[in-house]
């Protein structure tokens, strides 16, 4: 009975200190979040808007219609970011309101708090001694890691993706010969949400079996080294051990089972999703964001602070020495951090604050260790010096971290990254609200500028917030294109645009941002800023209203009224003085370009490339009118003959006809030689149409009415296998 009394007082006890612990936990967590938001008076834009108003809408439509709100989460897998993410969020943001803090709290809550308990248990398995201790340590420094709070409060929500990655290391670890079938199909299940979460953690999870494979081949060497030594000596042959080669081979068929696993539930739940990631060459695509080496070096040292770095170093180096590691773990760990160090600073060099969350882990797991190797080897005062020490910097660097300082500190801190403020909040607010009065009707704004202080974005959330819900949306900001190696030219958003806001200086995106690009690529962005202010051609389509905006940091944003239509000899002209400017062609542009794109749909949307040489082309309703989208300029190399043909096909039997005009024009917009052709439902033709002329730059097609009036829905006309011979 004794026995049994002492057991039964034990165990709650230690679930009461759990408990008590967890709840101080959740108590910090809300605390900062809430005194760090609530001190916020900005703006937000681009991705510190992008999900939370993502997770809002997504809750809403689960309000208001559960089942349109499936179908669109289900739509959303085949897209690059999808809504899988933002469910578990939903309950959290109906029960408590779609304010930015419920929504901040409700990602601190769900994800980030549940990710500090699932390091506290890998680190557990990485230290063999005291595990509970251990665990509350280790979630204990979490705290003191800003780079763990500053991408959510900033609104990012990817750290649901690195919990399914802290859980397959954790089931790894458990196991790591993977001596149960079980854990091989976990793992790739978890990795494969990892991945459908948000698509980035597929570079963790190529870590994940990088560092597995390697960690198996490091095993293979070692067994091969002891049977060779064991071999060589007559005292030894009994300590021979187990044929290396069968081992290596049953390992790296579970890794290939992980890794099949995971691409299986890919293909099966995001099939369109996978295919793309696995097609598309996102390295040249996201070129823009991928800083020099320098660069990302020094971002990542402001990020966590180099003394931070250095206490890394030493820990996990010091624990391998002194052996208080346990070695398969330590292994493991150390490999999952040096090849995801290499993938985030050496290879994709991306610059923004989510992608620290690929790189806290090993952090965090290297201060655990420094910790953890100093309490069990130094002993006295010099281990309560070095722990003294290293607590008080974490704690000061925390401090410097989250709390608003403009004091100039050394590297060995990290940067601050303060609660975001705007001091010309009011003054957006102005510029919000007349913009709102100036275009009632929806009329198409351009937005020149795109930096962090300025862009189409930031104007767009203000309407967002101040003006309810039904009517927010009725500010028609042209915020694209933005980045050349993503977009396209800005001719016909130009084109379209009613109005234009000009920021001076130019508002571009600076090396020292939090959102940050490489330098000179948003040229898309800067030849429209040229033209304004260099009174281009076009601009004299314009005129000059008397209204400014006095922005912070020095800025002065001025609005122009559209007075006239631009004619096609100047879109043409105005197009070769932007190919001049920009010399590389933006990322996504195609040879066929349409001037009269709803400024409504993608880039591209009325153009596909079937291949090389072969395009299809379809005249899309432009939304809010009755025109079709029915001007398309060639912008491949051409002679001084050129022939046009494609499959035409009107699919609406109402149609009566249309007409096909191909004319050709030189770089001063001059028109040196035309062709027509009709087609309707009895035509039995395609399009073939010739044209010629000396030093031509130009093709354009035009799809007109047989009856000289603008086209309507009815005459929507497809051009298949549209191709140039030239």
């Amino acid at each position: 009975m004794g026995l049994f009394n002492v057991v039964s007082f034990k165990l709650p006890r230690k679930f009461l200190i759990d408990g008590f612990l967890l709840f101080l936990l959740v108590l910090v967590t809300v605390a900062i979040t809430s005194i760090y938001v609530s001190s916020e008076h900005t703006f937000y834009w681009w991705d510190y808007a992008g999900y939370n108003t993502a997770t809002v809408n997504t809750a809403n439509l689960f309000r208001d219609s559960p089942d349109k709100a499936w179908r669109g989460v289900i739509e959303s897998l085949s897209k690059e970011k999808n809504l899988l993410i933002s469910l578990p969020l939903v309950p959290f943001i109906l029960l408590f309101g779609e304010s930015r803090l419920s929504y901040i709290l409700s990602v601190s809550l769900i994800y980030v708090l549940p990710f500090r308990l699932l390091l506290g248990a890998i680190s557990a398995k990485l230290i063999p001694v005291y595990p509970r201790r251990v665990f509350w340590s280790t979630v204990l420094l979490s705290l003191l890691i800003p780079m763990s709070w500053i991408p959510t409060l900033r609104g990012y929500l990817d750290t649901g993706g690195c919990v399914f990655v802290a859980l397959a290391i954790w089931v790894y670890l458990q196991d790591v010969n993977l001596k149960y079938w079980w854990k091989i199909p976990l793992i790739g299940f978890l990795l494969a949400v990892a991945i459908l979460l948000r698509r980035h953690f597929a570079y963790s999870a190529i870590a994940f079996l990088g560092a597995a494979a390697l960690q198996v081949f490091i095993e293979f060497i070692v067994l091969i080294y002891r049977n060779k030594t064991a071999l060589s000596s007559p005292k030894d042959k009994d300590a021979v051990g187990p044929f290396p080669y069968r081992g290596l081979f049953e390992s790296a068929v579970k890794l290939g089972l992980i890794a099949v696993t995971s691409l299986t539930i890919l293909m099966l739940v995001a099939g369109d999703f996978t295919r793309s990631a696995l097609t598309v060459d996102y390295r040249n695509l996201y070129v823009a964001w991928s800083l020099p080496v320098n660069d990302i070096l020094t971002r990542y040292a402001d990020f966590y602070g180099l003394g931070t770095w250095l206490l890394v170093l030493i820990g996990f180096s010091a624990g391998i020495i002194t052996r208080i590691l346990v070695p398969a773990a330590a292994i493991f760990v150390s490999l999952f951090g040096v090849l995801s160090l290499i993938e985030w600073l050496l290879v994709l060099r991306y610059g923004y604050l989510h992608y620290t969350i690929h790189i806290t882990p090993i952090a965090l797991l290297g201060l655990s260790t420094f910790f953890w190797t100093t309490w069990l080897t130094l002993k006295g005062k010099v281990r309560y010096f070095m722990l003294g020490v290293a607590g008080l910097y974490l704690v000061l660097n925390a401090a410097v971290g989250l709390i608003p300082l403009k004091s100039d500190l050394s590297r060995l801190f990290m940067a601050n990254f303060p609660p975001l403020v705007r001091s010309d909040y009011d003054e957006v607010v102005k510029l919000v609200e007349f913009l709102r009065k100036l275009a009632p009707n929806e009329e198409p704004i351009y937005i020149v500028g795109a930096s962090n202080n300025f862009n189409a974005n930031i104007l767009r959330q203000a309407n967002r917030k101040l003006n309810p819900p039904e009517g927010w949306w009725k500010l028609n900001t042209i915020g694209r294109p933005q980045i050349d190696s993503r977009d396209t030219y800005p001719l016909p958003e130009l084109l379209q645009s009613q109005y234009a806001v000009v920021a001076v200086p130019f508002q571009e995106v600076l090396p020292n941002d939090e959102q940050v690009l490489r330098s000179h690529e948003q040229d898309v962005v800067k030849v429209v800023y040229d033209a304004f202010t260099q009174n281009w051609e076009i601009a004299r389509d314009f005129q000059l209203l008397p209204e400014q905006f006095k922005l912070e940091n020095g800025v002065t944003v001025r609005v122009y009224r559209r007075v006239k239509r631009t004619d096609t000899a100047t879109a043409v002209r105005t197009l070769d003085a932007m190919q001049r400017q920009i010399v590389d062609r933006p990322g996504t542009q195609l040879d066929w370009i349409s001037l009269h794109q709803s400024i409504y749909t993608s880039a591209n949307y009325s153009v596909s490339q079937e291949s090389d040489n072969l395009y299809n082309i379809v005249t899309h309703p432009i939304k809010n009118s009755q025109k079709l989208s029915t001007s398309f300029l060639y912008l491949g190399s051409i002679s001084d003959q050129v022939k046009v043909t494609g499959k035409l096909n009107l699919p609406n039997q109402q149609c009566p006809g249309i007409a096909l005009r191909l004319t050709l024009w030189d770089k001063q917009g001059k028109l040196v030689d035309s062709a027509e052709m009709a087609y309707s439902q009895k035509s039995a033709i395609g399009l073939n149409l010739l044209v010629e002329g000396k030093n031509p730059i130009y093709l354009l097609l035009e799809v007109l009415s047989s009856s000289k009036q603008d086209l309507t829905n009815q005459c929507q006309l497809e051009i298949n296998n549209l191709a140039v011979s030239r």
